[in-house]
């Protein structure tokens, strides 16, 4: 058995639909949704506000409720990476836990948390909540995976970079259970050096208004690894609706479709039920992005020649050496899946546009320090002076 969770969009009409596809595939079940408020008190999470549904605690209220009419659970996503220290002090926590009681009393039973000292903070409440374990908590080995279970996790939601990775995705699911879940539609690259940091802007830009240069700052970032040359686009964590079932021979069984971004866009709901029935015949990258196309710059990765890729990745432990100079495995796969032509006519211009739109260098380049930040006394005596 399958067990997905998709991002909210708050209609009841999808619930509906998600109804009507439970019916229909009896070995995949949609079993849960997530997302937050955005409207009201809110003490943040890992997106970006700007973007998502605008809720409020008795729109929830009203779509737990029905939700759960239909068998469908609603996790809400506390998974803010940082919250200024905030539940280190006496008037932070009561905030937080006059949030957690309203939470409970509008029906909410299971978080998703990725702040270990937040997670305690819910353990020390009086209220019963079952905690996932956000993938912002980058767990990639058992090790990890154990200590967050003896904290009392419900369930583990594991880094993309493991998506490849079978040998380590089976010892974290044979030492902590199978309650292990993966997101399928990941499109962040493996190791990514921006990857913590990102999360933290995220997480930042969560409540109120968003930085649009920090936003647009690593979301080319991002952009500009995935097109490095041709073959990276292999390289993200995203996983094909063929190739479930090698995640559900080592013991993971719990899928979850990210895209909180997407849902007042649509093509969620399409997208789910592509998983649901493991089958897809298109542009790979659109899948992964909901069918809502987010640049200008897009290569065609075609799903069905992707067939066999991941195999190897299956059957030999540590496939992978993570060491892409000396393995050309990639490389050599995307010739049969694209038009490496035409892929790197669309990454060259992706490359020059990004580069040319830097909004953090034009920042940069813009101030003079001498002219509009006068230096005192004290700050020239600890050693800020320019030359």
């Amino acid at each position: 058995m399958k067990y997905f969770t998709v991002p909210a969009d708050f209609k009841k009409e999808t619930i509906d639909e998600y109804v009507k596809l439970n019916n229909l595939y009896k070995d995949s079940q949609v079993i849960e949704t997530y997302g937050n408020l955005t409207l009201g008190e809110n003490l943040g999470s890992g997106r970006v506000i700007k973007g998502l549904p605008e809720i409020d605690l008795f729109d929830l209220q009203e779509y737990i409720e029905y939700s759960r009419q239909k068998n469908i659970e609603f996790n809400y996503t506390l998974n803010i990476p940082f919250i200024q220290n905030k539940e280190f002090t006496k008037d932070g926590l009561i905030r937080i836990k006059k949030f957690l009681k309203t939470l409970y009393e509008i029906g909410v039973r299971s978080l998703t948390i990725s702040m270990p000292s937040l997670i305690e903070t819910v353990k020390l409440s009086e209220y019963n909540f079952k905690i996932r374990l956000s993938t912002i908590c980058h767990i990639t080995n058992a090790n990890k995976a154990i200590a967050y279970k003896r904290m009392g996790i419900d369930r583990i939601v594991l880094d993309e970079s493991l998506h490849k990775d079978f040998y380590t995705l089976k010892s974290i699911v044979d030492i902590v259970g199978d309650k292990v879940e993966i997101i399928v539609n990941s499109m962040c690259h493996r190791n990514c050096i921006y990857r913590f940091f990102h999360y933290n802007q995220t997480g930042g830009d969560s409540i109120g208004t968003s930085n649009e240069i920090a936003v647009n700052f690593f979301e080319h970032k991002c952009l500009l690894q995935r097109y490095e040359n041709v073959s990276e686009l292999l390289k993200l964590g995203w996983v094909r609706p063929e190739d479930l079932k090698y995640y559900t021979r080592v013991g993971i069984h719990y899928f979850k479709l990210q895209g909180r971004q997407h849902v007042l866009k649509g093509g969620h709901i399409k997208a789910l039920e592509h998983y649901l029935k493991e089958d897809y015949d298109g542009n790979l990258m659109e899948l992964l992005d909901m069918f809502n196309q987010r640049y200008s710059f897009n290569v065609y990765l075609d799903n069905k020649k992707l067939d066999g890729f991941i195999k190897p990745y299956y059957e030999k432990e540590n496939f992978c050496k993570y060491n892409c100079t000396k393995c050309r495995y990639c490389e050599a796969f995307a010739s049969k899946c694209m038009d490496i032509k035409k892929a790197e006519e669309v990454i060259d211009l992706a490359k020059k546009f990004y580069s040319d739109y830097d909004q953090f260098k034009e920042l940069n380049d813009s101030l003079d320090l001498r002219e509009q930040i006068p230096l005192q006394e004290d700050e020239i005596r600890a050693g800020f002076y320019l030359d």
